[in-house]
């Protein structure tokens, strides 16, 4: 399911000028009880993590359980636990994410006027084209030079940016972004 964000307001593309953008690509998963004995904590969650991988924790009833940047020591597809020294009750609520590892993965960004529009105004992509990707951590950054966006008329458009790896394409964030028009040239 790819996020939605517009760029829009402070975040328009300013015509004339470089545009960056940074995603980052997680894979969440929904914690449905927190336990710790003083060295463990134990998360149920139904997840895809692996042992040695990094997670956040965030939104968890009590606060102590909200860790960030932490490593799996186990896990299984219903559970997984980190050595950590947190104790308490767990009240409710709670979301682990984890940076998918996009190595070998390529992207792909464009902007139209309308989604069905046959031609892009602006057209992104890995292999030096204007995105790069940062493979374990998950981050996707885009870059677009001013002469690109000189080259846009302001106003509304849409965009995408999808993610192929092992031959999938997935959806990582669309939205609208706003092309605000230059005056200084």
């Amino acid at each position: 399911m790819a996020v939605s964000f517009n760029f829009t307001g402070e975040y328009a593309i300013d015509q004339g000028a470089d545009w960056y953008a940074t995603f980052i690509y997680k894979q969440p998963a929904e914690i449905t009880n927190i336990s710790g004995n003083g060295t463990t904590v134990t998360v149920t969650a139904t997840n895809g993590f692996t042992p040695g991988q990094t997670v956040s924790i965030d939104g968890v009833i009590p606060p102590i359980y909200n860790l960030q940047n932490v490593t799996i020591a186990t896990a299984t597809a219903s559970s997984f636990t980190i050595t950590n020294g947190a104790t308490g009750t767990y009240i409710s609520g709670g979301l682990a994410t984890s940076a998918v590892n996009l190595t070998g993965a390529t992207a792909a960004l464009q902007l139209r006027s309308l989604p069905s529009s046959p031609d892009a105004v602006l057209s992104l992509a890995t292999g030096g084209n204007g995105i790069t990707i940062t493979g374990a951590a998950g981050q996707v950054d885009t870059h677009a030079t001013a002469a690109q966006t000189a080259d846009i008329d302001p106003g509304m458009y849409y965009y995408d940016l999808e993610i192929t790896s092992s031959g999938i394409v997935t959806r990582l964030a669309q939205g609208q972004a706003e092309v605000s028009a230059e005056v200084t040239r």
